[in-house]
């Protein structure tokens, strides 16, 4: 855990991946949280830095050393006060519970193993207050599968600091019996107007959960839900046409 080796890729991950469709709603939500502030599966800090700038209690956790690596280098930029923590989530161990607890973009699907999941989940309710909300982010099937081609697809190319130009590919297979999406990512350095310097492969793999699916899921690990939005401007869940399911949650 997780299904992808971030290890190869944390220098690059900033470069291609700079949405921030969903940190108005992660700001929203941890501002109405009465007391502190767990995210998981952090990364580089995309999503905790802005609700670092806005005071929030935050603690901050990745399976990835070199992601956090580069997050820290963040903090230390900014002179923002956090400690990352190395952890996996299957494993938490944290000694205290929060106000709220949040997954963002997507990277629950990323633990592909059931038992994994389900310790997961039974690790975040222990680490939930008893008023606490949980939010767990996920795609839904029904438009994400519309993505998945099992054909080589350019996702686009983008600017290095050093000058060069990093040109992001990928390939996706859905397996219906597992529920799993497995591929491969293509990274491919070059100078603008010249040939490649560098490239590198990265195995991919993550679960899409149906409805029914997560929801049992969760109910098993004693929670209960409390609003399903389809999208980060909270509008209803579609099943048909919503991109996202972000669920909210609390203990049973």
């Amino acid at each position: 855990m997780p299904a992808m080796d971030y290890s190869r890729v944390a220098h690059l991950y900033d470069t291609y991946v700079q949405t921030e469709v969903d940190i108005p709603f992660f700001v929203k939500e941890a501002q109405k949280a009465e007391g502190p502030v767990l995210e998981l599966m952090a990364g580089t800090g995309r999503v905790s830095l802005p609700l670092l700038r806005m005071g929030i209690d935050l603690t901050c956790v990745d399976s990835s050393e070199a992601m956090l690596d580069v997050f820290r280098e963040k903090l230390r930029t900014e002179d923002l006060s956090a400690e990352p923590i190395r952890a996996d989530i299957c494993q938490l161990s944290l000694g205290r519970q929060f106000a709220l607890i949040f997954i963002p973009f997507h990277s629950f699907a990323e633990i592909t193993d059931p038992a994994q999941q389900q310790q997961a989940l039974q690790a975040i309710h222990s680490h939930l207050a008893p008023t606490g909300r949980f939010i767990c982010t996920l795609h839904n099937p029904p438009v994400r599968l519309k993505l998945v081609t099992g054909r080589k697809q350019k996702l686009g190319d983008f600017p290095l600091p050093d000058g060069h130009l990093l040109t992001l590919s990928c390939v996706e297979h859905y397996h219906v019996a597992t529920g799993r999406v497995h591929g491969t990512q293509f990274y491919e350095i070059r100078e603008y107007g010249g040939g490649p310097i560098a490239t590198m492969e990265v195995d991919l793999q993550f679960c899409l959960h149906s409805f029914n699916e997560f929801r049992l899921l969760a109910e098993a690990a004693g929670f209960v839900p409390v609003h399903l939005y389809g999208d980060y401007s909270c509008a209803p869940f579609d099943p048909d046409g919503s991109p996202f399911m972000i669920w909210i949650l609390r203990r049973a």
